[in-house]
């Protein structure tokens, strides 16, 4: 009887660990849809308003909800530096190709006239787009494998431990 609650405790542990990876990636879909509309906000409000580059990261982020914003509105010193680090903190749990894709804004912003920053967040805006489309067809692709997997897996440890 305790043999069988054990195995069936691995079993669950192993199926709880895969979904626990769903949900990660999932995470990371999340964050790169919160990416692209704050991208799309930049661009309206260097488009449409007169903002620095500090105004627009304090608007811009106040309503993250995916990940911790509060490090962008809070950029004072060197802007491209303290963007990095930002980055750096708050987009931990981000795909890294989002990630890297989003750290390029530091590149160019407040540098450069408003339409070449507005051309470099929308070349920004459709590879997080491009990634973000990817990262949801191989979820959607591979979710039934990655459970199968987990409780197959535990199935194997029982086998081997009885």
């Amino acid at each position: 009887m305790i043999r069988l609650l054990l195995c069936s405790a691995i079993v669950i542990s192993c199926s709880l660990i895969s979904v626990d990876w769903i949900n990660c990636e999932r995470r990371k879909i999340q964050i790169a849809k919160e990416l692209e509309s704050i991208i799309f906000q930049m661009e309206a409000l260097l488009k449409y308003g007169s903002h620095d580059v500090y105004q627009l990261c304090e608007r811009s982020f106040s309503e993250a909800r995916a990940f911790d914003g509060k490090c962008f509105s809070s950029i004072s010193d060197s802007f491209s530096e303290s963007f990095l680090t930002a980055c750096e903190k708050s987009l931990a749990d981000a795909d890294m190709g989002t990630k890297s894709a989003f750290m390029r804004i530091a590149d160019f912003l407040g540098m450069y006239e408003s339409e070449t920053q507005i051309a470099g967040l929308e070349s920004v805006l459709e590879e997080i787009k491009n990634g973000r489309i990817a990262l949801e067809n191989e979820l959607r692709s591979k979710r039934k494998l990655y459970l199968c997997i987990g409780a197959f897996s535990g199935i194997v440890i029982c086998l081997i431990l009885t």
